[in-house]
């Protein structure tokens, strides 16, 4: 496959278990260089997912959108472009531009829940309103396509009572995976998760579901494996930015040590500064270094006290 391609569906990672692991995005974090860092460090990722741009009327891309999805950024990985919008017009243009990139598949965003998304109907906005999100749907694939297309949604707006009909929704179109967030627009990334909502999507027809949320150990990817052994694929985002090794683990590989961990965020700040600046870098470390120091109040206020790379490790995987 070549550098920076994805097929409709991904692959298994090589000498992997045939579960495929999609990195989840995060905007200001897992850009070009993480992706590269992290494939080259830990591997077990089958698919880098990018953070989404935002599309206008112009179709002008932010100058990091620009970088981001370029093939020399991810030269050497499988990455799933991603958009947010509520005009399908304005995501054809928008696949036209992921094609002659060199990219053969890419994603709509339904699943974000963020308020500023979301109040102008976008994101997860668009499952308050199934009739619009069909008619969004039809008249997107009432033309052939230039790549394939993935879809990444929440289980509802309100309640996951609204999961079924959209359920049977997105099972009506040929989406290459559909990535199902097993919590609602309203519960945001808190409160428990509702596994049964991708047994229905199985029992729907959809096609291809991945399984995302709360995936933060191999254990949990396991106890969903048992629960739906037929689950091709899982999109893990703060379970790998806590644990950098865990699709490695998935895989039956060993985990991070210490002295792993230190290269991996220090290769990380390196780089950041070089592109960005000290100031940037080190900010961009600690907001990452949030993820394993969850739950630990000793960690995240020497985290919050560094103000150098060190201190910043030194929080976080000790001396």
């Amino acid at each position: 496959m070549a550098a920076g391609m994805i097929s409709a569906a991904g692959g298994p990672a090589e000498g992997g278990t045939g579960l495929i692991i999609y990195f989840a995005p995060m905007e200001g974090i897992t850009d070009g260089i993480l992706r590269q860092t992290h494939n080259r460090l830990f591997g077990g990722v089958d698919v880098y997912c990018l953070p989404f741009h935002r599309l206008t009327q112009s179709l002008s891309l932010l100058t990091r959108e620009e970088r981001d999805i370029s093939p020399d950024e991810n030269e050497g990985l499988n990455v799933l472009p991603q958009a947010i919008t509520r005009d399908p017009e304005q995501l054809s243009a928008w696949l036209y531009y992921v094609s002659e990139c060199g990219y053969s598949c890419a994603d709509l965003n339904l699943g974000c829940p963020s308020p500023t998304v979301t109040k102008r109907g976008r994101g997860s906005g668009m499952l308050r309103d199934p009739d619009y999100l069909r008619s969004f749907l039809d008249r997107l694939f009432s033309n052939t396509l230039p790549v394939s297309l993935s879809v990444k949604t929440r289980i509802g707006y309100e309640s996951a009572e609204e999961w079924s009909g959209l359920a049977g929704l997105f099972a009506d179109y040929p989406f290459a995976h559909v990535t199902i967030h097993v919590r609602t627009m309203k519960e945001q990334y808190t409160g428990a998760v509702h596994p049964e909502a991708f047994e229905i999507g199985l029992q729907k027809g959809i096609p291809h579901p991945v399984y995302n949320g709360d995936l933060r150990t191999a254990e949990d990817v396991q106890a969903l494996l048992t629960r739906c052994p037929a689950a091709e694929a899982v999109m893990i985002g703060r379970g790998l930015l806590a644990d950098p090794a865990l699709a490695r683990r998935i895989r039956g590989g060993k985990e991070a040590g210490r002295d792993e961990l230190r290269i991996w965020y220090t290769t990380l700040y390196e780089s950041w500064k070089d592109r960005f600046h000290e100031t940037i870098a080190l900010g961009r470390i600690k907001k990452l270094m949030e993820w394993p120091s969850e739950g630990d109040i000793r960690r995240k206020r020497l985290l919050r006290r560094a103000n150098d790379i060190e201190s910043c490790i030194s929080a976080v995987i000790g001396e």
